[in-house]
């Protein structure tokens, strides 16, 4: 019998590892029939998995740590495939210091999500207020136009996810200035995690098992073959090859391919959370982590 499931994703380009195991047949050799759902936004797909309207999936553990602190019904079950932050700040090509982004509009994904955090103290760090200086815009589902919103200068930077860079840099609309951790001193964190709603870890722990046993065979066999990760990648997100492996090595020193949860870098996301204002209190790790779903080393 065949398990109809949605896996969530916070946006268009997540979970590249899940989208080639369902591409692939992993997941079907398991029985389970999964879809990749995205729901655009750390708050929002927070709520979907809070409702149990997802029953598992990933976001960023900036607005996952929120959520679970202020009650919502979901734990973090495992690592995603970038353990690291890998959000690249992307600004108009014309831009050419930090002084010229004062008036300027900038996206994130959505107003709580990982790129407005980190956005804010990155622009914070070189003397820019992001709350007189710049515009912060929650672009939703406007995120998979982000390089449209560039083109017609709705927007002139962005932290974002490969391969937006890399293709934005192919058309010539954006200039990637680098990774956030070469421009501004912010704690490394866990940053994509896997979540499951509470009721769905009671009532099917071996099938929550199993799609993390399976999304961690996907990123086994991707490490293991890069050609042809790089070959599903620029068929999926529909971008030339080279762009493909540009974004893929950009992103490599971010990637894990074990499906561990780094305990210090999730302490240091709740420190950062508890530090912006978004908790009220520094909580331990074992609030938000339940153990025993993790795969096996």
């Amino acid at each position: 019998m065949t398990i109809k499931l949605d896996y969530g994703v916070p946006t268009d380009r997540s979970g590249i590892n899940v989208r080639f195991g369902v591409a692939k047949g992993f997941f079907a050799e398991e029985g389970i029939d999964l879809a990749v759902k995205a729901v655009f936004g750390g708050p929002e797909i927070a709520a979907a998995y809070h409702s149990g309207a997802l029953k598992i999936g990933e976001l960023g553990s900036p607005p996952g740590i929120t959520a679970i602190a202020h009650g919502h019904r979901f734990k973090i079950v495992g690592s995603g495939l970038q353990r690291g932050v890998s959000l690249f700040l992307l600004l108009s090509p014309e831009i050419t210091n930090w002084d010229e982004l004062k008036g300027k509009t900038f996206g994130a994904l959505s107003r709580g999500s990982c790129s407005y955090w980190y956005l804010r103290e990155l622009l914070a760090q070189h003397g820019i207020d992001p709350d007189k200086d710049v515009t912060i815009r929650g672009l939703g589902p406007d995120y998979s136009r982000q390089l449209e919103l560039f083109e017609r200068g709705e927007i002139a930077g962005l932290l974002s996810a490969e391969p937006n860079g890399a293709l934005g840099e192919y058309r010539g609309v954006v200039k990637s200035w680098g990774d956030v951790f070469s421009l501004a001193e912010v704690p490394p964190l866990q940053w994509v995690i896997q979540v499951a709603n509470e009721d769905f870890l009671i009532q099917e722990p071996e099938l929550v098992r199993t799609v993390l046993r399976t999304a961690l065979r996907s990123s086994r066999y991707l490490a293991a073959h890069r050609d042809e990760w790089i070959d599903f990648a620029a068929k999926h997100f529909d971008v030339p090859w080279r762009v493909a492996k540009t974004a893929i090595e950009r992103e490599q020193p971010f990637f894990q391919f074990d499906g561990k949860i780094d305990e210090q870098g999730l302490a240091n996301a709740v420190d950062l959370q508890h530090y912006l204002g978004a908790i009220a209190d520094r909580l331990p790790v074992s609030r938000f982590l339940v153990d025993g779903f993790q795969p096996a080393a």
